[in-house]
C-alpha cells in the first residue's frame, strides 16, 4: 500500500478552494485567513505543518484566546491588550481550526473539539503559591 504525498501548493490550492484566502508574509510561512480568523503555517519538506494557535482578529489585532480562570478574553500579545470575548467570536474561532485540521489532515482531540483548549492560561490564584 503506497502513501500519498500531497505538496504545500495542493494543499493550498485546497483552502483557497474552501474560502480561505492564503498569503505568505514570510518566507516559509503561510498565513490562513477566513472568517476573521487566522493561522500560521510552516512550510516543511513534507508540506505544511500548523505552527501554534488560530488568532481571531479583533480590531485588527491577532487576538489569541487566554483562559483567566474567571473568564476568557482575546489577548493580543505584542500590543498587551485584552479584550472579553463573546460567544459567537469563540464558535467562529472554534470553526475555522476545525476547518484548517480538516484540510491539512489532522486529527482533532476530545477537548479540541469541544473548543476548550486555550494558547494561554493564567489563574491570578497561582501567583504567591509555594510551588510556584
Amino acid at each position: 500500500m503506497a502513501t500519498q504525498t500531497v505538496s504545500a501548493q495542493d494543499i493550498l490550492k485546497q483552502f483557497e478552494r474552501a474560502g480561505f484566502v492564503a498569503g505568505e508574509p514570510q518566507p516559509g510561512r503561510v498565513e490562513i485567513r477566513k472568517i476573521g480568523c487566522v493561522a500560521y503555517l510552516e512550510k516543511t519538506g513534507s508540506g505544511l505543518v500548523y505552527s501554534g494557535p488560530p488568532y481571531l482578529v479583533v480590531h485588527g489585532l491577532n487576538c489569541e484566546l487566554e483562559d483567566r480562570g474567571f473568564q476568557k478574553f482575546w489577548f493580543a500579545k505584542a500590543e498587551g491588550k485584552r479584550f472579553p470575548i463573546r460567544k459567537v467570536d469563540l464558535e467562529v474561532l472554534h470553526r475555522f481550526d476545525e476547518e484548517v485540521r480538516y484540510i491539512l489532515g489532522l486529527t482533532s482531540l476530545y477537548n479540541e473539539g469541544l473548543g476548550s483548549t486555550n494558547a494561554r492560561t493564567v489563574y491570578d490564584r497561582l501567583t504567591g503559591r509555594p510551588d510556584r
